[in-house]
């Protein structure tokens, strides 16, 4: 059974905090300590970014983690002060400061306020457990870390969790899962494991990463409201302070050390479908016609576990999936990508020339006494690659070749917990399997959250070695922190129930607030059975994802989007619609969180800190910082309160404009859920398409709901395949809306970057205005518009051009 923890666990042993601490070194950004055994070492990474470390016998400080991305950091002008009981170190933003007797370590920012302080009475330390030795306790003394609560503090992210978004006054462990069918909010762990925390206090936000691969357990003032407490069952405590001061400046910081988002190829973006499983080629033929016939957009198409051999990874079966080059190439002529499941189990079969390879070449976890380890999955008895030995990588690339020369365009990693049949929904034994690593073995404990990290890892590597000319498209279920810049994480097995509706809004802005910005639920659920309601209310939420794709699980329902008939097939149909027209917005959402790490999907508290209100405000979010969401979660109903924060917010649907903070009562009957759309912000739209590149994207609406004030936004455009954006072949411009009295004023600016779309013209459209203008000019001169006083709408058609264009309009 799936091991999960809703209660904290017994620890034997004696927890002993460290005491009396001497200066033993320094150099211009960092101090190391000594205190009794433990070495401490506390680096300035970054003006706003320190490291921590103990490493309790005195080994060499070292850092290097799967979750690491960079490790060479610029110079930083610290100043190191030390007394007889107290070392600073000041970055200017920031400052650490040790005391000595007893060392504790705690932060403060540059306005004096003292932030993720170290528990006067616990500290950081050992639970030493009398009488242990390496067979005893194989993975080592437990090390724990105790911070004091600040008056005010609340506690965000932890990655993938369950429940609602805010976690203070709870019990977090990270030990990834397949959990059983129906997880509630009450389970804890489920497919990854990110020990990353933000915490919000007086609209100030600063994070803390607890970088160790161990099971970890973080109590965010759950036992102790004043004190937060994180832990692991081993190894050395390491631990990176994010010092702010917006929850925009940790993230930033956060996905330089830990990696950002990698550009998604511009398909990936769209309307996407699977099942588990379309069993032979003519029914995925079958799906693919039924969308084009029913004018649904759609992108992408799974192969779930059925399209193999006896699901022997890297097989194809010749019976049901015959010339599978031929199926690509006929989805491929109709817009449709193709991607195909992957699992990490071998199975063992003197036949199979992959699992006799991976034996020969010594490439498979061993058990204890150097045995290959065997468990139960899908194929039968299995043998699971060591993606820790760069060598395994290396040949699960060589492998990838079977499927990715019949024309696969992605690869989903599933299973890759992992996840195990004997005992049912089990995992490798902890300390009884060992990973070789080419001469650096591990036990599984060690490792085991960075398991599924690692196969991605492998996946991505492999696809950009066989493909360099395109962006590899990597899909998984389990992984650790610095995931993001492998694959997107997509949820695992979720249910089509309403509760699982209303879960996936604080799961999905919990992750962007850890980094892993691409992610996305099985839109109506993958176990039980959904209905058409259920499924319309689903798409209506599920396609401002950053990842949209309706799954299911084989034994229900099917859920295509025009299987329940009307009105359902016609919401579905408008919503992904409107998904198609909005993946410019999406696209430049997707550039920006490739730069800055900035979420696509956000909870209001990232872009409004100041505003507490935001921090309670789990069911509707913001996507990028123009829209506001706001889904039905219950059966039957069509209206829903809506907070909306400061500034001018627009109805979507309606026009109506709101001056926030405000909470109204929304209308959203099916097919018009409650969006809210930022004044003066330009919301890029294509044209309807099916599918990415059935049509020139001309002309480009600007799509604008004025009031007075102003607002900017930006538009990022490159060829959405390859990597000539990294050599400036990309075209980015700022978007200014003005209004001031009678006069409404909108900026195209100048172009920066080489990359020219193939388009005639831009057209601009601005809701929600009750007046005929007098005269609209472009850069001076007069223009023709239309408008439609029934739906208050103008309409200024814009030649294309690489330069400056200023619109203004005086009523």
């Amino acid at each position: 059974m799936a091991e999960t923890f809703e209660k904290p666990p017994e620890v034997g042993g004696c927890y002993k905090p460290l005491g009396k601490a001497e200066l033993s070194d320094h150099d211009g950004r960092s101090v190391r300590l000594k205190a009794g055994s433990a070495t401490v070492e506390l680096t300035a990474l970054a003006p706003n970014l320190f490291r921590v470390g103990m490493f309790p016998e005195s080994q060499s400080p070292h850092y290097r983690t799967e979750a690491i991305a960079k490790e060479d950091w610029e110079p930083v002008e610290a100043k190191i002060r030390g007394s007889n009981d107290t070392v600073t170190l000041s970055t200017g933003p920031a400052t650490a400061r040790v005391t000595l007797d007893p060392l504790r370590v705690s932060f403060i920012d540059a306005e004096g306020m003292e932030f993720v302080a170290d528990d006067a009475e616990l500290g950081m330390g050992v639970v030493e457990q009398p009488g242990a030795d390496v067979f005893s306790a194989p993975l080592g003394n437990p090390v724990r870390l105790y911070k004091r609560r600040e008056e005010g503090e609340r506690y965000f992210g932890c990655g993938e969790r369950t429940s609602g978004l805010e976690k203070t006054d709870s019990y977090q462990v990270f030990w990834n899962i397949d959990p059983p069918a129906g997880h509630t909010a009450s389970f804890n762990n489920i497919y990854a494991s990110i020990p990353f925390v933000l915490s919000m206090r007086g609209g100030k936000a600063y994070g803390l990463f607890f970088d160790n691969t161990h099971r970890v357990e973080f109590d965010l003032a759950h036992e102790d409201p004043d004190r937060a407490y994180y832990g692991a069952e081993g190894g050395n405590l390491v631990y990176y302070v994010f010092c702010g001061p917006s929850p925009r400046d940790v993230l930033d910081r956060y996905t330089e050390l830990t990696g950002r988002t990698p550009m998604p190829a511009l398909w990936s973006l769209g309307n996407q479908q699977c099942r588990y499983s379309y069993i032979n080629a003519e029914e995925v033929r079958e799906v693919a016609r039924n969308f084009r016939q029913h004018d649904i957009p759609c992108d992408t198409l799974y192969l779930d576990i059925d399209y193999m051999d006896g699901y022997r990874v890297f097989t194809w079966n010749e019976e049901s999936f015959p010339e599978p080059e031929n199926l690509m190439a006929e989805l491929q002529g109709q817009g449709f990508n193709v991607v195909t499941i992957v699992d990490p189990g071998v199975k063992v079969d003197e036949g199979y020339s992959v699992y006799v390879e991976g034996r020969k070449r010594d490439l498979y976890c061993k058990t204890s006494s150097g045995e290959e380890y065997h468990n139960v999955v899908w194929p039968g008895i299995c043998a699971f690659p060591d993606f820790t030995n760069p060598k395994t990588r290396e040949w699960w690339v060589e492998n990838l070749r079977a499927i990715l020369d019949k024309g696969v365009a992605g690869v989903w990693c599933d299973m890759n917990e992992p996840s195990l049949f004997v005992p049912r929904q089990s995992s490798m034994p902890a300390v009884d399997v060992v990973h070789p690593g080419d001469g650096d073995p591990k036990l599984h404990g060690q490792i085991h959250n960075t398991y599924g990290s690692l196969m991605a890892r492998s996946v991505r590597e492999g696809l950009l070695k066989l493909r360099p000319d395109r962006r590899p498209f990597v899909i998984t279920r389990a992984g650790y922190a610095g995931l993001q810049r492998h694959a997107l994480q997509w949820t695992g097995d979720n249910s089509s129930w309403w509760e699982h509706l209303w879960m996936s809004m604080p799961q999905l802005q919990n992750m962007g607030l850890s980094g892993v910005a691409w992610a996305g639920v099985d839109v109506g659920g993958f176990f039980d059975d959904c209905d058409g309601e259920l499924l319309a209310r689903f798409t209506e939420f599920g396609v401002f994802q950053p990842f949209c794709r309706n799954h299911s699980m084989k034994g229900t329902r099917r859920q295509e989007p025009w299987v329940f008939g009307e009105p359902y097939e016609s919401v579905c149909r408008r919503m992904i619609k409107l998904r198609q027209r909005l993946l410019p917005y999406l696209y430049t959402l997707f550039e920006e969180c490739h730069r800055t790490g900035a979420p696509i999907l956000r909870p209001l508290l990232f872009e409004y800190p100041e505003d507490e209100t935001t921090y309670t405000m789990d069911d509707e979010f913001l996507l990028g910082d123009a829209l506001l969401i706001a889904p039905i979660t219950r059966p039957g109903i069509e209206h829903r309160h809506v907070y909306l924060p400061r500034g001018t917010w627009s109805h979507y649907w309606t026009g109506e404009r709101i001056e926030g903070p405000a909470h109204v009562l929304a209308h959203a009957p099916l097919g018009e859920p409650a969006i809210y759309a930022r004044a003066n912000t330009a919301i890029p739209l294509w044209p309807e398409m099916n599918y990415v590149g059935e049509r020139p994207a001309d002309p480009l609406t600007l799509l604008i709901h004025p009031a007075e004030g102003t607002g900017e936004s930006m538009l990022y455009e490159d060829a959405g395949e390859g990597f000539g954006y990294e050599r400036g072949e990309y075209a980015r411009r700022m978007l200014l809306c003005e209004v001031r009295g009678g006069t409404i004023t909108i900026r195209l600016g100048t172009r920066e970057g080489s990359f020219v779309r193939q388009r005639e013209s831009v057209h601009l459209e601005l809701h929600g205005v009750n007046t005929r203008p007098g005269t609209v000019s472009v850069n001076g001169e007069e223009v023709d518009w239309d408008y439609d006083e029934a739906e208050g709408r103008i309409t200024v058609r814009l030649a294309e051009s690489a330069g400056e264009s200023t619109v203004e309009m005086r009523f």
